[in-house]
């Protein structure tokens, strides 16, 4: 018998040394001890009576992508109708305060481009992937973020300690962009704008690593209409004063900034997902 779910809730780790995990607020908050296992998935979805459930895809978007085309090809599960939504971390321009909170109107693949050695090209170190045209945009579905949006009015984001006299965490939406590769500065910064701008979705409000693998495994199962990402606000990508990329990144302040990140998107997740009255019993 499958566990059908309203809801998929899909942090991306529990366990980096030293930083909190994207998946202790759920089990925290919730009663998670049904458990099903799934062929293909590091970890048990874990899932509650009224039909949460929450399993971690991994860092990345080749994990991300493996762990959700699990899921979707798995028959221990029911996911026809299932609300699947991303819930974690991300870097974010300086604009937007450490603490906010983005709900993806759109995802753009930050690797689907083509690079060079920047003394090579009079127009940049950056083109457009030759093989893949337009491929690695995926615009979710506007009514769903609407409503998503809709429900988080009344929501009070902490700000870091860190931070206390700084602009006050906002909720908003707009372009997600995702890539594998971890990175941070001023110039690559403005790559990633370059790319959100030629793919006609700029700005990009938050960077992250999962998504857009995710993004991609809903829609060869045609569920990408279902798929909310929820995304806080965890530091800024690129320094926001004199020091280097490198000095920026490694800032003592950035657990902190972890922490409120990660609360922030679980709050506002929180307010979409939860239902106000008890559901069936979905135990297997």
């Amino acid at each position: 018998m499958s566990v059908s779910l309203d809801v998929l809730v899909l942090p991306a780790f529990e366990d980096l040394p030293g930083l909190p995990g994207e998946l202790t607020p759920w089990t925290r908050e919730y009663d998670l001890s049904r458990t099903v296992e799934v062929d293909g998935v590091p970890e048990p979805v874990r899932y509650t009576k009224s039909g949460l459930g929450v399993v971690p895809t991994g860092i990345g978007k080749t994990a991300a992508a493996t762990t959700v085309t699990a899921l979707l090809g798995s028959d221990r599960l029911e996911l026809a109708e299932t609300l699947f939504c991303t819930v974690g971390v991300a870097g974010a321009p300086p604009e937007l305060p450490v603490g906010s909170v983005v709900l993806a109107e759109t995802i753009v693949d930050w690797d689907d481009k083509c690079r060079f050695d920047p003394e090579d090209s009079e127009d940049g170190p950056l083109a457009g992937n030759p093989y893949t045209g337009e491929a690695g945009v995926y615009d979710l579905d506007p009514g769903l973020v609407d409503r998503a949006r809709g429900r988080t009015g009344n929501i009070s984001l902490r700000r870091p300690d860190s931070a206390a006299d700084s602009a006050r965490p906002t909720v908003t939406t707009g372009t997600n962009l995702c890539g594998d590769e971890l990175w941070h500065g001023r110039e690559l910064a403005a790559q990633a704008a370059w790319l959100a701008k030629r793919r006609d979705r700029d700005p990009y409000r938050v960077t992250e690593m999962e998504d857009a693998g995710t993004a991609r495994a809903l829609s060869r199962f045609d569920c990408l209409d279902q798929y909310l990402s929820v995304r806080g606000v965890s530091n800024h990508d690129r320094p926001t004063d004199d020091r280097s990329a490198r000095e920026s990144f490694f800032d003592e302040t950035f657990e902190d900034g972890f922490a409120v990140g990660i609360a922030n998107a679980v709050a506002v997740a929180r307010a979409i997902v939860d239902r106000p009255e008890p559901g069936p019993d979905r135990r297997e």
